[in-house]
């Protein structure tokens, strides 16, 4: 086998190598086919294993080349997976919200139509507003122009309107405006004239509307207010 002192054939013998030629470890003769057979041998065999070593180097970066192509594929996968979720949550989202937003203005009612209209019509899910008023009056006007823009705001609430006689037989006129809040087919709010928010003059105001859409607001007829938005009333 190849030795490495005979990288020079002048180099001079030692001891260790005259007890390997007496082992037949060693050619006697650093030029013999032998030894060159082993050097050819030997460097033939060093070759493949570089070769084999760069087969699989080569392999093994290939592999983690694969898999992270499929990571990237997964990933590319799992975005659209996302987004094709999320736009389907948005669209079902705002499908539900289309359905439910079914209103948007203040509907005139009659006495037939009251229990259908208004106490069979408020469910849990659902309020609904009742204003009566009488033509001609001045705090009434004011408060069906309050409510006209809160039904346009509010689309999920449910406005209606009676004239107060047909209503209620007998119904004083000293109580309008009267505003009756349903939820869950009863009422769960009472606003009688505008003597609570401190008269006609003071709700004929620029903020007026604001104290009716808070009292409103507090019994959830309207819906609540973002943590960045003010009281508007809406």
């Amino acid at each position: 086998m190849y030795h490495p002192r005979k990288e020079n054939a002048c180099y001079d013998t030692t001891e260790w190598d005259e007890l390997q030629k007496k082992y037949g470890n060693l050619d006697t003769e650093l030029g013999s086919d032998r030894y060159l057979k082993d050097l050819e041998e030997e460097t033939r065999a060093i070759g493949d294993l570089l070769k084999k070593q760069e087969k699989e180097e080569e392999r093994r970066w290939n592999q983690r080349a694969m898999e992270m192509g499929d990571e990237d594929d997964e990933a590319d996968e799992d975005e659209q997976t996302f987004m094709e979720n999320y736009r389907q949550r948005r669209l079902e989202e705002m499908k539900a919200a289309a359905k439910a937003a079914k209103f948007g203005e203040v509907y005139n009612i009659s006495a037939d139509s009251f229990r259908q209209e208004v106490t069979d019509a408020a469910t849990e899910s659902l309020f609904v507003v009742v204003y009566l008023y009488r033509d001609g009056r001045a705090d009434c006007e004011l408060v069906n122009e309050m409510l006209t823009e809160m039904a346009k705001k509010n689309p999920n609430t449910k406005f209606t309107r009676i004239y107060y006689s047909n209503a209620i037989p007998n119904y004083p006129e000293a109580h309008l405006p009267t505003i009756l809040v349903y939820h869950k087919h009863d009422i769960v709010k009472q606003i009688v004239t505008l003597r609570e928010f401190g008269g006609y003059e003071r709700m004929a105001k620029p903020d007026g509307k604001k104290l009716l859409a808070k009292a409103l607001r507090s019994v959830g007829a309207l819906q609540p207010l973002e943590e960045d938005e003010e009281e508007d009333g809406e």
